[in-house]
C-alpha cells in the first residue's frame, strides 16, 4: 500500500473513531468517563484521550465540571438546531416558493441565517432563459442584498450593531440603519445593482413559531426586468409567500389593536 493511500485509510479511520466516540452519548447514558468511552469502541485510553481533546477543543464534546466526565458540547446542538431549522423551513418552503417562481418567472431562493451570514438552502429556478442563481450552501452578507436584510432587520440591536460596525464607513452604516427600520415597518425589502452589478432581489422574512426571523425568501433576477412596477407586484408576491410560510411554520401574528 502506497504511503499516500496509507494516509488517507488512517484519516478514514480517526474520522470514524471520532463519530463512534460522538455516538457513546445516549439519552441513558449523557455523560461518560475515558475509561468508559474507550471500553465501548475497544480503543486504547490513550488513543481515546487524545481524540476527546480534539473533540473538546472544537465544542464537540466538553468535560462536566464536577466530575472527570464528558458530555456532548454546544457545538453538536448549534449543528443540530441549524439542521432542525433548515429541513423543516425547507419542506415547507419548497412548495410555496416553485407556486412563486412559476407565477414570477424568476428564480427564487431561501436563505437562513448562519453566524454573521446567510445562507443558501434551497432554490426554485427561474424559467427565463437570463436568469440568476445562488450556488446553495454559498453563504452571503446580510448587510447586501435584499435576501441579507430580510433577515438582519428583525436580529437584536446587538446583533445588527456588530454588522454595522463591519461597514468601513459611517455613511453605509446610518444608510443601512435607516433601510432595517423601513424593512421592519414593510416586512419587505428590494435591492438593485448591490451584491452584484445588474441584479436585483425582492425580499421577505420568514417568522418561526417563535416569532423570530431566521430565514428570508426573495425573487431575484436580471435588473433590467425589475421595473418599478414590476418590483412593486413581486414585494406583494413575495411577502404573501414569506406570510404562507411563516404560517406553516407555526407563527401566529398578531393583530393590530
Amino acid at each position: 500500500m502506497s504511503d499516500g493511500k496509507t494516509r488517507e485509510t488512517e484519516s478514514l479511520r480517526t474520522v470514524q473513531r471520532a463519530i463512534d466516540i460522538l455516538n457513546c452519548f445516549s439519552f441513558d447514558q449523557p455523560e461518560l468517563s475515558l475509561t468508559e468511552i474507550a471500553n465501548k469502541i475497544d480503543l486504547a485510553k490513550s488513543t481515546t484521550s487524545r481524540l476527546l481533546s480534539t473533540l473538546e477543543q472544537n465544542g464537540f464534546v466538553l468535560r462536566s465540571p464536577n466530575s472527570p466526565k464528558y458530555k456532548l458540547g454546544h457545538r453538536l446542538y448549534y449543528l443540530g438546531s441549524i439542521s432542525g431549522r433548515s429541513i423543516k423551513v425547507r419542506e415547507v418552503a419548497k412548495p410555496l416558493m416553485d407556486e412563486l417562481r412559476d407565477l414570477t418567472k424568476e428564480t427564487v431562493n431561501l436563505h437562513i441565517l448562519e453566524q454573521n451570514y446567510r445562507m443558501c438552502i434551497e432554490q426554485s429556478e427561474g424559467v427565463l432563459s437570463i436568469r440568476h442563481l445562488v450556488r446553495i450552501g454559498e453563504r452571503l452578507p446580510l448587510w447586501a442584498g435584499a435576501g441579507g436584510k430580510a433577515i438582519l432587520a428583525f436580529q437584536t440591536e446587538a446583533f445588527q450593531q456588530s454588522i454595522l460596525d463591519s461597514l468601513e464607513s459611517e455613511t453605509r452604516r446610518m444608510k443601512l440603519r435607516g433601510e432595517l427600520a423601513h424593512i421592519r415597518a414593510e416586512g419587505v425589502t428590494t435591492s438593485m445593482d448591490e451584491r452584484e452589478v445588474g441584479l436585483a432581489a425582492v425580499a421577505a422574512p420568514i417568522f418561526d413559531v417563535n416569532g423570530e426571523v431566521k430565514a428570508s425568501l426573495s425573487v431575484s433576477g436580471p435588473s433590467v426586468r425589475f421595473t418599478e412596477e414590476r418590483i412593486e407586484t413581486i414585494k406583494r408576491h413575495v411577502r404573501e409567500s414569506a406570510g404562507q410560510i411563516s404560517t406553516r411554520m407555526g407563527f401566529i401574528r398578531e393583530e393590530a389593536t
